[in-house]
């Protein structure tokens, strides 16, 4: 997850110092590969991309892959700028996992990964003190609640007929792009350091 955060948060850098919308860019100046055309085509109009987001929203997107399956994926966040809490309200990802022989349990494992994703992005954090870890359990180690959980998930397949390759956690790596991209849209500001705690994003903000 933390190498696809670095690298898409690099690449939606370029795009916007070019002032290119952040699918475009990746279609049009990356030399995208077929299956990578192919699920950013779909997520765009997923997600209907190029549409304006309500007042305090904003979009990113993200690639991602996993065991042999490629995708892209875009979360919908709005920002507490008082507490630096980002909330996800949408998420949307666009899947190549070859051919998908169990749809429903394809799709459940999926939306799951989206969770743990977004769980370990904006909640989840282990600190150290003298060598030891301060949390024991959940009462200090904090995870993603039912209330905090998107309103929307839309999971995709793209249509191919290829052999099946791994769907365990593609829906996890893009979720930390996805989120610092929305972000950047949202403030203007770069998140550069994971998880995205209240915290940080203050410092961010004030930065």
């Amino acid at each position: 997850m933390f190498n696809t955060f670095a690298i898409e948060s690099f690449v939606d850098e370029i795009a916007a110092d070019q002032g290119m919308d952040p699918i475009a860019f990746r279609l049009e100046r990356m030399g995208a590969a077929p299956k990578a055309r192919k699920v950013f085509e779909a997520l765009a109009q997923m997600a209907d991309a190029k549409s304006k987001r309500p007042d305090g929203r904003a979009l990113g997107i993200s690639i991602t892959e996993r065991s042999g399956s490629l995708g892209a994926g875009a979360v919908e966040i709005s920002l507490d700028r008082a507490s630096g809490k980002i909330r996800v309200h949408k998420v949307w990802a666009a899947i190549d996992g070859g051919l998908i022989v169990q749809p429903g349990a394809a799709k459940a494992n999926v939306e799951s990964a989206i969770l743990y994703g977004l769980s370990s992005v904006l909640h989840e954090r282990v600190t150290i003190k003298q060598g030891a870890v301060q949390q024991s359990n959940f009462h200090d180690y904090s995870v993603m609640r039912m209330s905090d959980a998107p309103e929307e998930i839309h999971v995709q397949f793209v249509d191919v007929d290829t052999r099946p390759t791994g769907l365990g956690e593609i829906g996890n790596p893009f979720i930390a792009g996805a989120v610092s991209n929305a972000f950047f849209r949202l403030t203007g500001k770069r998140l550069r350091h994971l998880p995205f705690t209240p915290e940080r994003v203050l410092e961010t903000l004030k930065a």
